[in-house]
């Protein structure tokens, strides 16, 4: 016997329910586990409590009630308030909050979808966003000459060359044109 098996048959044990064959093996069971016999004791006390317990008189046609109040638990439920809640177009105050937070938030998305060149951004992009954008083509870009301790205090550059000093070379003799 497992354990499972040895749990589904407790109540049936503790009522003198159980055939011969199926009483010994239960029992033999009680005596290989003891906590097996702990959670009988726990079961049957449990059990004792729950016919110990005080009766509730009830109306006479409880029973009419309460299954038509199953009946109407188990249809669809309807979206109405419960009676004596205050509702805000149909809503509870928290959905109703959270339906405006929803649409607060759909209606800031949007806006950044679909109008990006709306004026959004804080002062500091707008600083970046105006400055002139350097190109390698561009021969206006202004020539920056470091600091001599940005560049450990070296007395010579190798890439402080001055373009027009150097010779220009001839490639012409180098490039053959397909139609050539």
């Amino acid at each position: 016997m497992n354990r499972y098996e040895f749990e589904d048959l407790i109540s049936d044990y503790i009522e003198n329910s159980l055939s011969l064959s199926k009483r010994k093996e239960f029992e033999n069971y009680l005596t290989e586990d003891p906590e097996a016999q702990s959670l009988v004791d726990h079961v049957h006390s449990t059990m004792d409590q729950l016919r110990n317990i005080q009766q509730v008189k009830v109306s006479d046609r409880f029973n009419e009630r309460l299954m038509s109040r199953i009946k109407n638990e188990k249809l669809p439920h309807r979206l109405k308030p419960v009676s004596g809640q205050k509702t805000f177009m149909g809503f509870t105050p928290v959905y109703a909050s959270l339906m405006t937070g929803l649409t607060i938030a759909l209606l800031f998305v949007s806006m950044q979808l679909f109008s990006p060149d709306m004026d959004t951004s804080t002062s500091q992009n707008q600083f970046y966003a105006n400055d002139p954008v350097p190109t390698l083509s561009s021969p206006a870009t202004p020539r920056v000459n470091p600091k001599p301790q940005d560049l450990a205090e070296a007395e010579e550059d190798s890439l402080d060359e001055n373009s027009a000093n150097l010779p220009k070379k001839d490639y012409t003799k180098r490039i053959h044109l397909v139609n050539d």
